[in-house]
């Protein structure tokens, strides 16, 4: 259950980006972005799936105390007492109301109605904050966090899907550019501001974290940030010197790469907030990670904590992340397939995941 569980979040967050950034795109004038082709019915989907794949966890709950309780009465004490069940009796509400005015919508009253629509999106994200651990632990700062962490990646992913993938062709592109780039970066220092509150709510420490899934799955998370940002800048500077260079330039294949690297990090986003935080007295040996095992096969237990050593492994290591991110420079330089780009980031994050966890030391 919990492997369904992961992919109902990855999918409820991908649900999330576009219709953030299928509402946003709609808001935005013609002459400040390219021409886009959103379906109707993309919208549509994405607002009738969101309360499926939010009652899932729901549903993972109920099977859980139906055991004594019976699945009838399980269902019904979780939609009527448990936090979960409440958040997403409005989930249901408000995404039947988005869908109302995604089916109603009029494309002369387009922009109004994506307006609104937008306003029940976030309405939306803010039921998931409520049923969120981290809602759960803090009330208050969980819940206001986990909303703005969601909100600001889901914009800045939604963006990027949509474009990448909706656009018909690349006019306005430095139009474009000139108010995404911004917008890219409130996001990115909205979700760092909102990410360090979380992890002072659900980790005691992040290096210790890394002994448990939790912390891998947040250290997988955030080394991903190092690719994304790399193509960001990419998007954000190096384009632009590209189309100057060349009108006929097409820089849409590069906001896809930016996209699929925001996916990636949405999975391990949806992988590490099923695991159980490591909080106080409450790790044990057999609750380390096995990738974490693999590096350190210690005993481990509530007093361990880790520290980070240099050797010449690490040197190694150093000099190899800093060779594929100049092959990433030339993959750009050679405009080559954004296959092989995605798969030099890919390597860029296990490299430096290596160099990590060899430098580790369990005390």
């Amino acid at each position: 259950m919990d492997i369904v569980v992961m992919i109902s979040q990855v999918l409820l967050y991908v649900c999330f980006s576009i219709l953030a950034g299928g509402f946003l795109l709609l808001l935005i004038p013609s002459t400040y972005r390219p021409d886009v082709n959103i379906p109707t019915y993309y919208l549509l989907l994405s607002a009738i799936t969101v309360p499926i794949f939010a009652f899932i966890p729901v549903l993972d709950t109920t099977l859980f105390i139906a055991q004594r309780l019976g699945f009838g009465e399980a269902l019904q004490t979780v939609l009527l007492t448990y936090t979960v069940g409440n958040a997403w009796n409005f989930t249901l509400i408000g995404s039947a109301l988005l869908v109302l005015i995604i089916a109603l919508m009029e494309s002369n009253e387009k922009r109004i109605s994506s307006f609104i629509a937008l306003l029940l999106t976030f309405g939306l994200m803010l039921t998931i904050a409520w049923s969120s651990h981290a809602g759960a632990m803090d009330p208050a700062i969980g819940i206001i966090g986990h909303f703005i962490h969601l909100a600001a990646i889901s914009i800045w992913v939604g963006v990027v899907l949509v474009v990448g993938w909706c656009a018909t062709n690349h006019h306005h592109w430095l139009r474009f550019l000139s108010w995404f780039s911004k917008l890219a970066i409130g996001c990115l220092a909205a979700t760092a501001l909102s990410g360090i509150l979380l992890m002072d709510i659900m980790v005691d420490g992040y290096m210790d974290s890394w002994m448990v899934s939790y912390g891998q799955g947040l250290l997988m998370k955030h080394l991903f940030l190092i690719p994304l940002l790399f193509y960001a800048l990419l998007n954000g500077l190096v384009v632009k010197y590209f189309i100057s260079k060349d009108v006929a330039f097409n820089p849409i294949p590069w906001i896809r790469l930016e996209g699929i690297i925001l996916f990636a990090i949405f999975t391990m986003t949806a992988i590490f907030t099923q695991q159980s935080p490591p909080h106080g007295n409450n790790l044990t040996d057999d609750a380390v990670s096995p990738l974490f095992r693999l590096f350190h096969d210690g005993i481990i237990d509530s007093g361990s904590t880790i520290g980070l050593t240099i050797n010449i492994d690490i040197v190694y290591f150093f000099l190899l992340a800093l060779l594929l991110l100049g092959l990433m420079i030339f993959s750009i330089y050679k405009k080559a397939s954004i296959v092989i780009a995605f798969l030099l980031s890919c390597l860029l994050v296990v490299n430096i995941y290596i160099m990590l966890m060899i430098s580790v030391v369990v005390r």
